[in-house]
């Protein structure tokens, strides 16, 4: 054995008895160090030796009973921001840890990085304040963590503001500058509608590098085990207007995962023009976001409205090496939503860049049915063509933005909104498209355009296309009569001479 594999498995040895290990059980023999050798290697070697065994859920279990606090005790627990982890140091970014409780149950440990060490931050009563006298919130003296969030001074120097989560299972979720918070983020994917039960992995632990001063990227590790796969991630982030994530990570599945998702994002779309829900409400929009955007790996761009239907609608759009791919908010005028506590027109997008070649396989989205606005309907992710073998090792890179909206060739029009609604014929529909931006504007000569309209099922009788001066663009009308209870895709493409000009607009019809 080299030097190198020595101390590697010196370093897997430490690790395991602070990460993974079984719940929060101090080492029988030794106590727990103060500091531990850190490094992407190590975590992918611990990640690959926990996969290598049985799943055990114990193992991530609190040793006290969780107290039963619903949402407004919860939210009585309060962290004091001058506890915050590097509060008294001069550098960008500020930590404070969430604690643990309501649906975020399975306890979490924190490490401090710095200068190649790992240190645990341990659990102190006195990082928080726990509730006004009258309605204190009582919890057991050896209390544990459940997540972080970090503070960075976005809008002004001396004013540190939150712009960064990781809590409950794999969820993550950021924002661009002036945001409020929207969709969520995950880790992996599993089995996401599928008919049987979603597994939902967890980052069980966290390592944080100690920033420098000056420097204006904070770089997060996790290791994620569950059921049926184990894994190491790290979240390189930079927020500067919009927020940007490098994010790689070494997958090792226990079980052949056959429905994983890669990059997966949640979000929520309740209602807007482009379904045909029939919702009272005082809002003309209620929607984290409002479409799922693709460039595919030959270069052509997607855009497809999200909808709300009465069950589970499952979209996949075959490709190799896509360009990318995201759930935006494209709309950002407020009298869309006119929703002033919510603020859905701040709420961000997320873009999606392979980093590196993701073969064969395909963006597909969920659209799930609901009935309210408080959770997650929408899931989107990449799924591999092959599944991901057990015991064997998958790697994925990719870029993820926090933006207002996705990138989009400026010589290419956009689809500005869809609006659908009864047709004049009974049982038919009228569905409007605004297209607009690159050569499509209100006076362009039609003469030479061209369309590419598919649909899958049922037929599209005619279409018309009208100069849209609000919007400098053009509007589509399409008269469409659907084949009894069949879902239909429809797809329309402005074109001139057979090169696009457009985005590509494609609608999922249900019934």
């Amino acid at each position: 054995m080299n030097r190198r594999a020595f101390m590697m498995a010196a370093w897997v040895g430490a690790l395991a008895t602070i990460a993974g290990r079984a719940g929060w059980a101090v080492p029988k023999e030794g106590g727990e160090p103060d500091a531990t050798p850190f490094s992407w290697d190590v975590l992918n070697e611990r990640a690959k030796a926990v996969a290598a065994k049985p799943f055990d859920a114990q193992n991530y279990k609190a040793p006290f009973e969780v107290v039963d606090l619903d949402y407004d005790r919860y939210r009585f627990i309060h962290f004091n921001p001058k506890k915050a982890v590097w509060y008294e140091d001069p550098l960008n970014y500020r930590l404070q840890l969430f604690h643990l409780g309501y649906i975020y149950k399975e306890p979490v440990d924190i490490f401090v990085v710095e200068n190649g060490e790992a240190a645990r931050i341990p659990y102190k009563r006195d990082f928080y304040e726990f509730g006004p006298a009258e309605k204190r919130v009582n919890v057991p003296e050896q209390g544990a963590y459940s997540g972080f969030r970090v503070h960075a001074p976005i809008y002004k120097p001396d004013d540190f503001s939150e712009f960064l989560v990781f809590q409950g299972a794999s969820y993550f979720r950021s924002k661009a500058t002036g945001q409020t918070y929207g969709l969520s983020a995950r880790g992996l994917a599993l089995d996401t509608a599928q008919g049987g039960v979603e597994e939902f992995p967890s980052f069980r632990s966290f390592w944080v590098e100690k920033p420098k001063a000056g420097d204006k990227t904070i770089i997060v590790y996790a290791l994620l085990d569950s059921t049926s796969v184990s894994g190491a991630y790290r979240f390189v982030t930079t927020p500067d207007g919009n927020t940007m994530m490098d994010i790689e990570c070494q997958i090792y599945p226990r079980q052949t995962l056959n429905h994983a998702g890669i990059a997966p994002f949640s979000s929520m779309f309740f209602f807007g023009p482009s379904d045909h829900s029939n919702t009272d409400d005082f809002r003309p929009r209620v929607h984290d976001s409002e479409g799922l955007s693709i460039l595919t790996g030959s270069g052509d761009w997607i855009w497809r409205p999200l909808v709300t239907a009465p069950h589970i609608l499952y979209s996949v759009f075959l490709d190799n090496s896509p360009g990318g791919f995201g759930l935006i908010q494209r709309e950002r005028d407020f009298v869309k939503y006119e929703d002033i506590g919510a603020k859905y027109e701040n709420r961000p997008s997320v873009w999606v860049e392979p980093l590196s070649d993701w073969g064969e396989g395909s963006v597909d989205l969920a659209e799930l049915p609901t009935d309210q606005e408080y959770s997650d309907n929408i899931v989107a992710f990449w799924r591999p063509k092959e599944p991901l073998q057990a015991g064997q090792s998958y790697n994925y890179r990719y870029r993820l933005t926090w933006l207002a909206q996705a990138p989009v060739p400026a010589n290419l029009g956009k689809v500005m909104q869809t609006r659908t609604g009864q047709g004049l014929v009974q049982n038919s529909r009228f569905l409007l498209v605004d297209f607009a931006g690159g050569d499509i504007y209100a006076d362009a000569d039609e003469e030479h355009f061209d369309y590419d309209v598919r649909v899958s099922a049922g037929y599209i009788k005619a279409f018309s296309m009208t100069p849209h001066p609000v919007i400098d663009g053009k509007r589509v009308g399409i008269e469409y009569y659907p084949d009894g209870d069949k879902v239909a895709d429809l797809s329309f493409q402005i074109r001139r001479q057979g090169v696009p000009i457009s985005e590509r607009w494609v609608y999922r019809w249900a019934p």
